[in-house]
């Protein structure tokens, strides 16, 4: 390149003038010289006059602002030290640095330091935030915790099943009883979750009705059943249309329904009056466990598609098919022993499919009252297991069901 003397120099005009020649400039690009090479001619004095009649008639417009800067006409003029020269030393050689650092494995490590206040020399969550962390001794009394409701889970329904297991060998009225109990501990615990939530109902006809339901099944059959559910409910509805309360529909309502739907227990007292007792009633025993436990632990692992969202957010499509094919499969199996072999593997199959499919019902039934009346479970009798009508649920819709299908098939 030839050298350009002091009066060829191009220099490039300033945004504002200091004053100090020597200070560092910031200049706009110039526009390119394309756009002025297009035309045939330079304009002539004509139109250079009459812009600059009309550059001093608005002087004060864009237009003049524009005209009055003088921008360079070519990218040549500027050396490479113009660019260079406007940059930070330190800056050069960055982007050299920041490829390298990115090649490089580095290794993390932790943050060691002498914080006052601080036993160990390690920061902690706890440190920074401020917030108390779980000790030891706490991890232990937790540990403890769920280790003594595991145990007393287990002793309370070893309890239960103990006696529910000596009354039916025992037979009869111990059996008859063990049931009527059932019922009206059940039936107690409906009627005070009733009661906390601003109900009244007549817990003393609901009572009364699940226990004369009971003593009908042992005395005359199921058509007692039926017919003490049926006049308890008259007395119900006519002792509150006597009575002057806010709302004895309502009243009527939760009286009845809960003794009806306890009272259905009082087909498992039928069923242990048939040829053998004590196979029938702990097959029905066995499928209904199956079948809770199979739903519990294929909708743990694979559930996915909700039942009722509302009602029983946790009950899944799949949980229902697990718990009927392990039902099924227990069913099967108890078919082949000799305790259940009046039974046969055919009609077995079916009660188990009858059972997978009627007690998610008497589930989703209690589900639905416990979420209407607001609480967790009906009850606390059971230490670690809730109420008792949380144990029995699954029973009220199944045990009737199994009795009308033995009575199908000439079993009862």
């Amino acid at each position: 390149m030839s050298e350009r003397t002091p009066g060829d120099e191009k220099r490039p005009s300033r945004l504002w003038d200091d004053g100090d020649d020597d200070a560092e400039v910031f200049t706009l690009p110039p526009p390119l010289e394309d756009e002025l090479a297009e035309g045939d001619a330079e304009p002539d004095d004509s139109d250079a006059g009459d812009a600059a009649e009309g550059a001093d008639a608005n002087s004060d417009g864009p237009d003049a602002d524009y005209e009055a800067m003088s921008f360079p006409r070519d990218l040549d003029d500027f050396e490479a030290n113009q660019y260079t020269g406007s940059t930070s030393q330190e800056y050069q050689g960055l982007a050299d640095e920041v490829s390298r650092a990115a090649g490089e494995e580095w290794e993390q490590q932790a943050v060691a330091a002498g914080v006052p206040g601080v036993d160990s020399g390690l920061v902690g969550f706890e440190d920074v935030t401020g917030a108390r962390g779980d000790t030891e001794e706490d991890f232990e009394a937790s540990e403890q915790a769920a280790t003594s409701d595991l145990a007393m889970r287990i002793a309370s329904a070893l309890v239960i099943f103990g006696l529910f297991l000596g009354s039916l060998l025992l037979g009869g009225w111990w059996f008859a009883a063990f049931v009527i109990l059932a019922m009206i501990v059940s039936t107690g615990e409906f009627y005070a979750t009733a009661r906390s939530e601003d109900g009244r109902p007549l817990a003393l006809f609901g009572l009364l009705g699940v226990v004369f339901m009971g003593l009908g099944a042992q005395l005359t059959g199921a058509a007692a059943i039926a017919g003490w559910a049926a006049a308890f409910s008259v007395v119900t509805i006519l002792f509150l249309t006597l009575s002057p309360r806010r709302q004895p529909l309502e009243d009527a309502s939760v009286t009845i329904s809960g003794m009806v739907w306890v009272g259905l227990l009082s087909f498992a007292i039928l069923i242990a009056q048939g040829p053998h007792p004590v196979a029938y009633i702990l097959f029905v025993v066995l499928l209904i466990a199956a079948n809770d436990t199979g739903a519990y632990f294929v909708g743990r692992a694979f559930g996915r598609r909700k039942l009722s969202p509302l009602i029983s957010p946790k009950k899944t499509l799949e949980g229902l098919i697990g718990g009927l094919i392990a039902g099924l499969v227990v069913a099967s199996i108890l078919a082949t022993f000799p305790a259940w072999e009046t039974i046969g593997i055919a009609k077995a199959l079916v009660a188990g499919t009858v059972v997978g499919l009627i007690a998610p019902l008497g589930d989703a039934v209690e589900s639905m009252v416990k979420r209407s009346l607001g609480v967790k479970d009906m009850g606390s009798v059971l230490p670690g297991h809730g109420g008792m009508l949380d144990r029995i649920d699954g029973f009220l819709f199944a045990v009737p069901a199994i009795y009308f299908l033995f009575r199908g098939f000439g079993l009862l």
